[in-house]
């Protein structure tokens, strides 16, 4: 794949958010052993950073999945995995199954303001007796009237201490 003058754009604009808010903090963030999830995805929404390849419906800037790819590269010189992955969950993974399977409603409730970084997505999928194994994963959801009721227990939770919501 080559990049084009539009990906190097963006990715300009990750490595200068990155080098003034996330580089400058991390050996604080290690220390204290957390960061700023709601203060860092609300810069982060406000360059609209969240919803690179969400529809312009619900905030995003509806762009194809090689710029989410320029994203990612470009975020990876922060320096700081667990930060890295907070944000690569939040766009990659929780909040695409959401803009997928989710119903118009939620997607209003929950994915337009995690675009805008006002909410932290967390994706729950491990459990105990099945790692990330989807396959073999026992949690059941069952409708019940407006509502699915969920039974199971999940681990290793990333996004898990500052998550609004969660996809499971």
């Amino acid at each position: 794949m080559q990049f084009s003058e539009e990906h190097f754009s963006l990715m300009k604009t990750v490595r200068d958010f990155a080098s003034n808010e996330i580089y400058p903090f991390i050996e604080e963030w290690e220390s204290s052993g957390g960061f700023p999830a709601h203060d860092l995805f609300k810069k982060l929404g406000s360059i609209d950073m969240l919803g690179i390849t969400k529809s312009t419906k619900y905030g995003g800037m509806g762009l194809d999945y090689s710029f989410g790819i320029a994203f990612a590269e470009a975020l990876g010189h922060a320096w700081d995995l667990g930060i890295i992955t907070a944000i690569g969950v939040h766009t990659d993974m929780a909040t695409p199954a959401l803009d997928r399977y989710g119903s118009e409603e939620l997607k209003d409730e929950f994915l337009a303001p995690a675009i805008k970084g006002d909410y932290v997505a967390a994706l729950a999928l491990s459990e105990a007796g099945a790692g990330s194994d989807l396959a073999s994963i026992s949690t059941t959801a069952q409708h019940d009237g407006d509502d699915y009721i969920i039974n199971g227990q999940k681990m290793w939770i990333t996004n898990a201490t500052h998550a609004d919501f969660f996809c499971t």
